[in-house]
């Protein structure tokens, strides 16, 4: 496979077809979680060095492990910080969601942490194999996102989509509720930052870009894309084997499906891991 499709195709459906893609969050450094995930169907997963307990160097390790695959592979990074944007796409990233971006300056800044001189200050190192060697190559390869999370980022948002090299935003929530006032609980968002997530989604569609966000839960994400957005992670890993199990103890506990009689499509048969 070629380790540049999955973004690719992500971008494209994005931006050209403008449709949404939907990704799951992974907050622990485990290969059997992330193949997990990438056996579904899902568009891409996000891994969580900022707040989940995985380190950029696990994601080398987790990527490097488990290849090249459909779902692209997002690494949220610990901190606008060259090296550890660096160590994420040299694992084999198919692009870098940047958290507390505030300024058009900070957002060059991690655009230039995807890049070899003279266009950036990204030192050579690629680690997966499956990534090419070609330094022009390798810096296309990467989708780039500031996070949209404070009210400084949220007042620069146009700015920092105008920079060339990023593709798109990206907004948390919870901190931005929290910086505009409004508390963390929102999931999904709370009447006041409405406007604000509406002012996001126009400055990126403006900009030709788009906007991704955190929705915390599959049941919020039709309101979402009705505002336009397009890139929405649906849960956590953690989310999603809790409820998997609540709703096949619901199926269990119910009792009526037929023993001799289907209780799924055969094809979904190849998704057991037993």
């Amino acid at each position: 496979m070629d380790s540049s499709a999955a973004a690719e195709r992500l971008r494209d459906r994005i931006v050209n077809a403008d449709e949404p893609v939907y990704g799951a969050w992974l907050g622990f450094a485990s290969w059997e979680l992330l193949g997990a995930l990438c056996a579904s169907s899902i568009d891409y997963v996000g891994i969580d060095c900022q707040h989940g307990l995985v380190t950029e160097t696990d994601v080398a390790r987790l990527i490097v492990a488990a290849g090249p695959v459909e779902p692209a592979r997002l690494v949220r990074v610990g901190a606008n910080r060259p090296e550890l944007i660096g160590k994420a796409l040299d694992g084999g990233a198919d692009g870098v969601i940047v958290p507390s971006v505030n300024s058009a300056k900070e957002a060059r800044a991690a655009v230039a942490a995807t890049s070899f001189p003279p266009d950036g200050v990204r030192s050579y190192g690629v680690m997966a194999a499956f990534v090419p060697r070609d330094p022009a190559l390798i810096q296309q390869r990467a989708l780039v996102l500031p996070m949209i999370e404070t009210r400084a980022g949220l007042a620069a948002v146009e700015e920092i989509l105008a920079v060339p090299g990023v593709h798109g935003v990206y907004v948390g929530p919870a901190d931005l509720g929290i910086a505009l006032g409004l508390g963390h609980a929102q999931f999904p968002a709370g009447p006041g930052l409405e406007a604000s997530l509406e002012a996001v989604v126009a400055a990126a569609r403006g900009a030709g870009k788009f906007a991704g966000i955190h929705a915390g839960s599959e049941l919020f994400a039709a309101g979402y894309v009705e505002q336009g957005f397009r890139l929405i992670t649906l849960g956590s890993e953690r989310s999603f084997v809790s409820t998997g199990v609540d709703r096949a103890l619901t199926v269990a506990r119910a009792g009526h499906v037929a023993l001799d009689g289907p209780i799924a499509d055969p094809g979904d048969a190849t998704a057991s891991p037993y």
